[in-house]
């Protein structure tokens, strides 16, 4: 999303249900890692170019009774659309790897999740 527009809508999709979020934190690992060496500096002097990588953090309303087992969300699909229709963005084959529990005094419960995506679709 380029930043003059604005996020209409979050969706995570798991197994035909949906969960509207509150934030989406989209991560992009771009392949390069620094190699520590043996050296008289004392610093890195060598890169090395490894997979490129997408990792999730998102925050999922939940209901009063959640009853929903987010360890087990494999091949999820995030989609995150701006208000006008005009730009989405789908992360597919998506996988939790952390949940965390949130409470707020509004009454707004929520799941923190962190993810993995194997790919991104710009729409």
């Amino acid at each position: 999303m380029s930043d003059n527009q604005l996020v209409g809508t979050i969706v995570l999709y798991v197994n035909g249900r949906e969960f509207d979020c509150n934030s989406v934190s989209p991560k992009i690992m771009a392949g390069r890692k620094a190699v520590p060496t043996m050296n008289r500096e004392g610093r890195v002097r060598k890169k090395t170019k490894t997979i490129k990588s997408i990792g999730l953090s998102l925050e999922v309303f939940v209901d009063e009774v959640d009853d929903f087992d987010w360890e087990s969300v494999e091949d999820a699909r995030v989609v995150v659309e701006s208000i006008d229709g005009g730009k989405r963005t789908t992360y597919i084959d998506c996988s939790v790897t952390d949940v965390s529990e949130s409470y707020k005094v509004d009454g707004e419960a929520t799941r923190s999740l962190e993810m993995f995506a194997l790919n991104k679709i710009e729409e």
